[in-house]
């Protein structure tokens, strides 16, 4: 499968979360991890805090 290139320009102004317009910072990030959302640093980070669906039932948050 071929990757397609981004630039930041092509990203959207706000997070597609919580709405708040995205820096510069925040859209070289997303550009550099190739995230498929435009997240704002909170979200982004709230977004890795939260364990995938897939995760056993059995294993304890933490």
């Amino acid at each position: 499968m071929e990757l397609e290139e981004r630039s930041i320009e092509e990203l959207p102004e706000r997070c597609a979360n919580c709405g708040a317009t995205l820096t510069t910072a925040e859209k070289q990030r997303i550009v550099d991890e190739g995230s498929s959302v435009a997240l704002c640093t909170t979200c982004a980070a709230e977004a890795l805090a939260i364990p995938d669906e897939d995760s056993e039932e059995g294993e304890p948050a933490y």
